[in-house]
């Protein structure tokens, strides 16, 4: 009986946060991962982006990474461990895989969404511009 479970994670790091950092963390998490016999399938880094919600007011963007990875039950609590003694994280969220999928399936849903979401955010993007172009300048006389 296979007792590994598929799971997915996203992190978010202050964004400020080195390569050379991120490197060495990651590494330490495929170290626990595979102490619980598993292993990490892909790490996507989505750079800086707008967070919706300012992490305790300081922070207004953040460096977002994705990643997946497949082990034995048990390996959450101890990336959790990790990660709250790393300052340079400000979120993480793990989530657990549904069997029933590939895991290559459930990363096409997921990067689906995650190309809804970015053309979304261009589209608000351009409203905005557009707005700007056709309010008045500061200071101008009517």
């Amino acid at each position: 009986m296979n007792k590994k479970k598929l799971y997915e994670a996203v992190l978010i790091a202050q964004p400020n946060w080195s390569k050379e950092e991120s490197k060495q963390f990651f590494h330490k998490l495929r170290e626990v991962i595979h102490q619980f016999h598993g292993k990490i399938h892909h790490i996507d880094s989505w750079g800086t982006r707008q967070l919706a919600n300012s992490a305790q007011k300081k922070w207004s963007q953040g460096l977002y990474f994705h990643f997946s990875f497949q082990a034995d039950p048990g390996v959450v609590t101890e990336m959790s461990r990790h990660i709250r003694m790393n300052h340079h994280l400000l979120y993480h969220h793990f989530e657990k895989l549904s069997n029933k999928l590939s895991l290559e399936d459930h990363l096409k849903a997921f990067r689906l969404v995650v190309e809804d979401s970015i053309k979304l955010e261009k589209e608000r993007l351009a409203r905005i511009q557009k707005r700007k172009a056709f309010m008045p300048k500061t200071g101008a006389r009517v």
